[in-house]
C-alpha cells in the first residue's frame, strides 16, 4: 500500500515538472511574438556610394593640337592721327616669320623735334610722354651702364657727347622746322655749328638719296630707326619683334613703299621703343627705362 501511495506521488510530481515547463515555453514563445509584433519597424536608409564605374560607356574624343594664331600678312595704310601725324603698320613675311613694322611719319612744317636726356632719371616712354607732353615719342641712341650717351646730343641747345665718325649718322631740327638726316662719314659734325636739337645713331643704314649701307651684324634684333624721305617728312620705324639683322633692315627700308631718302640705326633691343600720347597706334614698348628720347610736339 505504501509503495502504491509513493509511486502514485512521484508520478504526480513528473507530471506537474512536465506541465509547468510546457507552460514555460509557451509563455516564452508568446512573450517573443508579442514582441515583434508591439516593435516599430526601421526604414532601411540607402547612403549614396560613389561611382567607380560610368553607368553610361563615356566617349572620348581625339586630341587636336590647336595651333596659336598668327596674324596674317596685312598693311593698315596710312592714318591721319593728328596734325602732321600719320600712322601705318606691316606685317609680312620675312626669314619665315611674321615681320612687324610699326612707323609713323611727320610733317616738320607742322612739328618739332626735341631730345629729351635724363641720365640720372631713366623713365619708360609713356612717361617722358605724359611729363612732355609730347604727341610722339621714339628711344635715341646708344647710352653705357651709368645711363651716359656715347655719342653726341644736343638738347635745348646744350651738347652731350662726343660725336660718332664713320659709319655714325646724325639728325638734326631747327627752330625755323628744317630737318636734315646726314652721313657723318661724309659730313661729319663741327662743334662751330649751331644746332638747338641733334641726335646721333649707329650705323647709318641708308645714305642720302637712297644708296643702302650695307654692314651686317649678323644678329636679328628688335629694331628702331629715324629716317627721312624724299619729300622731307621724318619717319619713325620701330620693329617690336626680332626680325632684322642690321642689313636686312636696310634692304627692307628701301625695297618698301616708304620713298626713303636716307635712314639712321637708333638703340634697338630692349629700348627698342614707340608711342603716341593716348593712342596704342604704332606703340612699341621697351624692355627697360630710357634715358634719352626723341619728342615730336605740335609747332
Amino acid at each position: 500500500m505504501k509503495r502504491s501511495v509513493r509511486r502514485a506521488f512521484q508520478l504526480s510530481r513528473r507530471n506537474e515538472r512536465s506541465m509547468l515547463c510546457h507552460v514555460l515555453r509557451c509563455f516564452c514563445v508568446l512573450a517573443a511574438l508579442s514582441a515583434c509584433t508591439a516593435a516599430p519597424q526601421r526604414e532601411a536608409r540607402s547612403q549614396p556610394l560613389p561611382t567607380l564605374i560610368p553607368t553610361q560607356p563615356v566617349v572620348v574624343a581625339p586630341t587636336t593640337l590647336v595651333q596659336p594664331t598668327v596674324p596674317a600678312p596685312s598693311d593698315s595704310g596710312w592714318s591721319l592721327t593728328a596734325p602732321g601725324v600719320e600712322t601705318r603698320q606691316l606685317r609680312f613675311m620675312h626669314a619665315e616669320t611674321l615681320a612687324q613694322v610699326n612707323v609713323v611719319r611727320l610733317d616738320p612744317q607742322q612739328l618739332r623735334f626735341a631730345v629729351g636726356y635724363r641720365p640720372d632719371a631713366p623713365t619708360d616712354l609713356d612717361s617722358w610722354l605724359n611729363d612732355s607732353a609730347a604727341l610722339v615719342a621714339i628711344n635715341g641712341g646708344f647710352f653705357d651702364a651709368a645711363n651716359r650717351t656715347v655719342a653726341l646730343i644736343i638738347s635745348d641747345g646744350v651738347a652731350f657727347g662726343q660725336s660718332y665718325e664713320g659709319r655714325g649718322g646724325m639728325f638734326t631740327a631747327r627752330t625755323d622746322g628744317s630737318v636734315s638726316l646726314r652721313y657723318l662719314g661724309s659730313q661729319p659734325y663741327d662743334s662751330a655749328e649751331v644746332l638747338e636739337t641733334a641726335l646721333q645713331g649707329w650705323p647709318m643704314l641708308v645714305h642720302s638719296g637712297g644708296a643702302i649701307y650695307d654692314y651686317e651684324d649678323g644678329v636679328r634684333d628688335r629694331r628702331s630707326v629715324i629716317s627721312y624721305d624724299r619729300s622731307g617728312r621724318v619717319l619713325l620705324i620701330a620693329t617690336p619683334t626680332a626680325s632684322f639683322t642690321l642689313a636686312e633692315m636696310a634692304r627692307w627700308l628701301v625695297s618698301a613703299d616708304l620713298d626713303l631718302d636716307a635712314a639712321l640705326n637708333l638703340d634697338g633691343g630692349s629700348s627698342t621703343a614707340l608711342a603716341l600720347n593716348d593712342s596704342g597706334a604704332a606703340r612699341v614698348e621697351s624692355f627697360l627705362p630710357l634715358p634719352i628720347v626723341l619728342l615730336v610736339f605740335p609747332r
